[in-house]
């Protein structure tokens, strides 16, 4: 019985060292977490998140009336009469830990017509640390978005929805 004890207690322990052994990577950490821009009373707000060796995310555009939020497009939705999940729109990754490349998906055009019509244009984003100018100075970065380089498709819109040269800043 003390044997089959010691067993399971020397697996348990060796279970949870192996799940240590998958580290993160470490330049992808100052971009880890929720950033945001605010005009007026929207704020566009994205989520950044590991997964594997990747920097995932999404996005949001929120309303804002009289302190209450009002979510007027998300990235991460379903798409209606179907099982298709959009999931992660932002993907990519840092070499430096300094600038995040990835490609983003504009789910969000045309949203105001409903979820059937909205359309997508595919960009090239570059999400780069500014420099903090005091210890107590938020977290900035510069987000700007660009076309992908290559063919496009006829139907693919002209514009994006979403920003693509802004500031934002880690809450």
């Amino acid at each position: 019985m003390k044997n089959s004890i010691y067993t399971l207690l020397i697996l348990l322990l060796l279970s949870c060292k192996s799940q240590q052994i998958i580290a993160q990577n470490p330049n992808h950490t100052p971009f880890i977490g929720t950033w945001e821009y605010q005009e007026n009373n929207q704020i566009f707000r994205i989520t950044i998140y590991e997964d594997g060796n990747d920097l995932k995310g999404d996005y949001w555009l929120i309303d804002i009336n009289n302190g209450v939020e009002t979510i007027l497009y998300e990235s991460d939705y379903y798409e209606p009469g179907t099982d298709f999940h959009w999931r992660h729109a932002i993907f990519g990754g840092s070499n430096d830990g300094n600038l995040m490349y990835a490609q983003i998906d504009d789910n969000s055009i045309n949203y105001e017509n409903g979820p059937t019509e909205r359309k997508f244009k595919k960009g090239s984003l570059g999400f780069t640390l500014l420099p903090q100018t005091c210890s107590t100075c938020p977290i900035m970065a510069e987000w700007k978005v660009e076309p992908l380089i290559g063919l496009r498709s006829d139907t693919e819109p002209d514009n994006y929805n979403i920003p693509i040269d802004i500031v934002m800043i880690k809450v």
